[in-house]
């Protein structure tokens, strides 16, 4: 591998499909890994592995702690320490031995010990695969922001992660919703193996193809700025404090609607046997979604196209107030359309991360892109924290009783807060991104400035 840009560099380059699809195939393995992180792997150890839910609620919780504060850590470690090979995918290289030793650990606990699972082997393993999780997940989508300086080739390849993502997601959730439709039980030991073989194959396979056959574009040389003043144009940079901002609403409202998406399907539709089934169906909206808003955003700008796709997941959201026991098919058409009007927001506000990304370098005189992305990457995860601080405190408050008798004011309240969470925060974005301040014709400004620099170093760099 050499750091070559042949066929990605260049002011209008366009990744070809296939080295398009080799870059975007990571995101497959990690979407593997943290979706049963987040669903199956919780209630797993509490439950077959014996350690109760008080104590695997504080190992999460702890350990996602340290995973938001390793982000910017990450972020400037990748900018700072290049390799031979590049900037980023030498870290890629060293976070798959991480990520596969600890996924081994966490999803076959008992090939490893000889005894009961112990919380202190919990919490060590779930630590030791943030950091690689964290360096993975970072470089890959720096890369992907600096393997173009085009507007809108960006959000070609954040759809691309995202889209192979909401496929990763797909293929696991499959498996639960074959066995519940089915009546078929699978045993919660072999759900997580199974889990575990696939992120265990898919991840080595897909990480070698985007670092084998995707070059990264070189970087000139940087002045270095003393730690006040580096951070300080962080803190000054108003686009990326109002991008900051919005993409903490994005995150929260889906992180609250998850939290009680269980609920909502077993006690509004009365349907607990097609949670994942309708879980699946947001899913399957990507390979619509993301091709969708690529184009939308070529037409109208990424930041009308997020607004407008906020904006249309509001009405869709609106629509929740509806279905109510026994309507599992409409609550699945609203999860559709919510997976279809909603898709392109998540990858383009990263598309404007690197943009914004663009105003620092001139600013600065670095490429500090790795920083940008860890700071937009602990905002969602503060974001997926709060809404499960939000929304159940909410159910509390309201008398709602999981697996309960609730009062039909109870199950009101439940429905309200699964509609009216997202409502306010989405609205909210609107009003930070719709007058964005980077928009097509202020970033080639940017890129002409960052090139002018670039031509008149002195050594020709």
């Amino acid at each position: 591998m050499d750091g070559s840009s042949r066929g990605v560099s260049g002011a209008g380059a366009r990744l070809s499909t296939w080295r398009l699809a080799a870059f975007g195939g990571p995101a497959v393995a990690v979407a593997a890994l943290t979706t049963p992180l987040s669903i199956y792997l919780p209630p797993f150890y509490s439950t077959e592995m014996g350690l109760g839910m008080t104590t695997v609620g504080a190992i999460f919780a702890a350990t996602k702690i340290w995973d938001m504060l390793t982000d910017p850590i990450v972020g400037v470690l990748s900018d700072r320490f290049p390799s031979r090979f590049g900037r980023r995918r030498h870290w890629i290289v060293l976070s798959v031995p991480i990520l596969m030793l600890s996924g081994f650990v966490i999803f076959f606990p008992e090939a490893v010990l000889s005894g009961p699972v112990t919380p202190g082997f919990l919490f060590g393993a779930l630590v030791a695969l943030y950091v690689g999780y964290t360096f993975l997940t970072i470089s890959h989508t720096s890369w992907g922001a600096e393997l173009t300086p085009d507007y809108h080739e960006r959000s070609r390849i954040q759809g691309t992660i995202q889209l192979f993502s909401l496929m990763g997601m797909a293929l696991v959730l499959a498996t639960a919703a074959v066995t519940e439709v089915t009546g078929v039980s699978m045993p919660a030991r072999l759900r997580m193996q199974a889990m575990g073989w696939f992120m265990l194959i898919a991840l080595p396979l897909t990480t070698a193809a985007a670092v084998l056959f995707v070059p990264e574009r070189p970087m000139r040389p940087e002045p270095r700025l003393g730690w006040w003043e580096s951070w300080a144009l962080v803190a000054r940079n108003r686009p990326m404090r109002r991008l900051l901002v919005a993409d903490l609403m994005v995150a929260l409202p889906g992180s609250a609607r998850s939290s009680v998406f269980v609920f909502f399907v077993g006690d509004i539709l009365e349907s607990p046997e097609w949670t994942s089934l309708l879980l699946l169906a947001y899913f399957l909206a990507g390979p619509i979604a993301v091709p969708a808003w690529i184009s939308i955003s070529r037409r109208i700008g990424k930041h009308r196209a997020t607004s407008l796709g906020v904006l249309l997941h509001v009405v869709v959201t609106l629509g929740y107030l509806l279905p109510g026991p026994g309507d599992a098919w409409l609550f699945g058409v609203l999860s559709f359309m919510s997976g279809v009007v909603y898709g392109g927001t998540p990858f383009l506000l990263r598309s404007l991360a690197a943009d914004v990304a663009d105003l620092d370098t001139v600013e600065s005189g670095q490429q500090r892109t790795g920083l940008y992305f860890s700071l937009i990457t602990m905002t969602t995860k503060v974001g997926l924290a709060l809404g499960v601080g939000i929304g159940y405190p909410l159910l509390d408050w309201i008398g709602f009783t999981p697996g309960g008798e609730n009062s039909a004011a109870a199950i009101a309240g439940l429905r309200y807060t699964y509609v009216f969470i997202p409502v306010v925060s989405e609205l909210l974005v609107v009003s930070l991104i719709w007058r964005f301040p980077i928009d097509e014709r202020r970033q080639q400004e940017l890129r002409r400035s960052i090139e002018q620099a670039g031509s008149s170093d002195p050594d020709g760099r």
